[in-house]
């Protein structure tokens, strides 16, 4: 018997007006557990009207900042409160370990909206010196109605990663999470009502892509806030143009994990099995490609196959998984599919140990490729899975050369003891984060921006008032004389 959860349009939870609805399947057991709405045009248009009135007409706007951050402090205090019951519909809808959603994916959440909740009142304009005659004097003001995209691989976390600043800046939101994991972005938009957020600030629609496209298509929408893959980044823009739409988007990645002769091994090994691994793999930022100095090539991988081996692949809800399944069918084709491309020329190793029940299920296990060229499809596509290319440098021109040769530009780590060394190849590598001596550390105090193909606008730190907020100048002339044309 499967569960329905109704998608939230102002102030009332509701169904689809074609009553037609998406099935979500539990990745672990692959069997229909709960499901959601299909939003159809119409519904799509009266989410868009609603956030549209809200926004004109409703107290949101008129509010002082830091009333609506009063507010946005309380849907933190909730969100933390309900940690565990919104965990459990990300472990279930996608398949990450549950101690993972609710140890770390929740507090990041509450992160997110204490950080913005703080920025409410921040928002600054600036005074421009001209001569005594005019007064001019820039405004921030709020953007209006945002669609917020969401992609399935955090769906708690990237929710509110486009709520908490949308709302900081006086924004209203409508989320179109993805329909493999929308139950918990309905329930925060839940809490955001039980905060004392107005009804239509917050609104939540369900369903496949097109009900996304629809969004993204309605004139009503001011500004997209896109997460997902970099294909539909592009159709995104496309349509977003026809509408003069502000568009914030972060995509895809290959991330390139450097590790240079001189690097703290142990601290090295550690991180490189965290970011392969982390969410099956299924991150944007998942260090995917292990670039190592050939001096240290043959202990390193030896010691990196003897660590992934410890992993335990199995049920999300067992404490000890450190590797669930994949989100659905499809992601498992694809993964496989290029597990079968890299096999057609280097041996596969295969690590971890997989749970000896496991029926049914979309598990893979930490799959490396050792000796790979850098230009080989798996070191320059986007695998989004537990798919590791090795591929080895001598110099510095060398690496730097590997690390940019892929069409993304999202994030690159170095691991070396040498700080000038550092320096010169984070000035060099063509990425938004460049780690030294760690891996996909970030927090909402830092911008998270993405180079040429994974993406453009900042979701995250004080940078992205510019994303969700837009410019106005007033100039005051102070001189009564008349202009030269007369009048």
């Amino acid at each position: 018997m499967t569960k329905a959860m109704e998608m939230l349009i102002g102030h009332e939870n509701c169904t689809s007006r074609s009553d037609r609805w998406v099935e979500i399947v539990n990745p672990a057991t692959e069997s229909v557990h709960a499901s959601v709405p299909h939003a159809d045009p119409q519904d799509v248009a009266h989410a868009v009207e609603t956030a549209r009135h809200a926004f004109d007409h409703g107290p949101w706007t008129k509010m002082m900042p830091s009333e609506r951050g009063k507010l946005l402090y309380r849907l933190a205090e909730l969100i933390a409160e309900n940690t565990d019951e919104i965990a459990l519909l990300d472990t279930q809808d996608m398949g990450k370990p549950y101690v993972h959603s609710r140890d770390h994916d929740l507090p990041t959440c509450v992160e997110f909206m204490l950080f913005f909740a703080g920025m409410c009142d921040k928002v600054r304009g600036s005074q421009i010196p001209l001569d005594p005659s005019k007064h001019v004097y820039t405004i921030r003001e709020p953007v209006g109605v945002v669609a917020g995209i969401l992609p399935w691989n955090f769906p708690s976390l990237l929710a509110v990663q486009k709520l908490a600043p949308s709302l900081a800046y006086g924004n209203v939101i409508i989320l179109k999470p993805a329909e493999q994991s929308p139950r918990s972005a309905i329930r925060i938009g839940q809490l955001a009502l039980e905060a004392g957020i107005p009804p239509g600030v917050v609104n939540v629609v369900t369903g496949y892509g097109d009900t996304g496209a629809e969004l993204v298509g309605n004139p009503g929408v001011d500004k997209v806030s896109f997460t997902g893959s970099t294909e539909v980044g592009k159709a995104i823009m496309r349509s977003a143009g026809d509408n003069i739409q502000k568009v914030t988007l972060e995509l895809g990645g290959k991330t390139a994990n450097i590790i240079c002769a001189d690097a703290d091994m142990d601290a090295a090994l550690a991180s490189t099995v965290l970011t392969s691994c982390y969410n099956t793999g299924q991150i944007c930022t998942t260090g995917s490609r292990l670039v190592l100095h050939q001096n240290i090539h043959d202990e390193f991988v030896e010691r990196l196959k003897a660590k992934l081996d410890l992993l335990h692949v199995g049920d999300p809800m067992d404490d000890d998984t450190k590797l669930g399944p994949l989100v659905s069918r499809g992601q498992f084709d694809k993964v496989t599919a290029y597990i079968a491309i890299g096999q057609q020329d280097y041996e596969p190793i295969v690590c971890g140990t997989r749970q000896s029940n496991l029926k049914k299920g979309y598990y893979v296990n930490p799959t490396m490729f050792d000796n790979v060229d850098p230009g080989a499809r798996i070191a320059t596509e986007e695998i989004f899975g537990p798919v590791l290319s090795v591929i080895n440098f001598d110099d510095e021109d060398e690496v730097v050369r590997i690390a940019n040769q892929t069409s993304y530009g999202l994030a690159t780590a170095i691991w070396t003891a040498d700080l000038s060394r550092a320096h010169r190849l984070a000035a060099q590598v063509d990425s938004g984060f460049v780690w030294v001596n760690t891996n996909n550390y970030w927090v909402p105090s830092i911008p998270y921006e993405g180079h040429r193909s994974s993406g453009i606008g900042a979701d995250m730190g004080i940078e992205a008032v510019e994303s969700y907020t837009k410019l106005k100048n007033v100039i005051v002339n102070l001189d009564p004389t008349p202009n030269p044309w007369g009048g």
